[in-house]
């Protein structure tokens, strides 16, 4: 990519120009994909930030990865039954939080990956 400079007493300062970046708001998977990049591969997420790839590539990771969680989380209901939800909405509840902890676990390690 090549970079156009203005002089500013001495020194070339490049001329960053953002292209039209999507308006989606960044999920948690997203921002827990940020993180990662910005403390553990911070050269990468500077390369991304202005090559303007970083938020597609954002986006796309929270939307991947909330997809694979609600598949696991309906492939674990199915292995097990669940609590009645009218009768016992507190166990139902417990039952499905667990659930969601137990696909978060299997999502995180895509996320932390260079």
């Amino acid at each position: 990519m090549d970079f156009q400079y203005t002089n500013i007493n001495g020194f070339l300062i490049p001329n960053l120009i953002l292209g039209n970046q999507p308006t989606q708001p960044l999920g948690k998977y997203g921002m827990i994909r940020r993180n990662f990049l910005e403390q553990n591969a911070p050269a990468t997420f500077d390369l991304m930030t202005l090559q303007g790839t970083l938020y597609p590539h954002l986006i796309e990771m929270d939307n991947t990865a909330r997809q694979q969680v609600q598949a696991t989380i309906q492939q674990l209901s199915a292995q097990s039954s669940a609590p009645n939800r009218k009768t016992d909405p507190v166990t139902w509840t417990q039952w499905m939080n667990q659930l969601k902890a137990q696909a978060e676990e299997m999502v995180l390690p895509m996320l932390h990956t260079l």
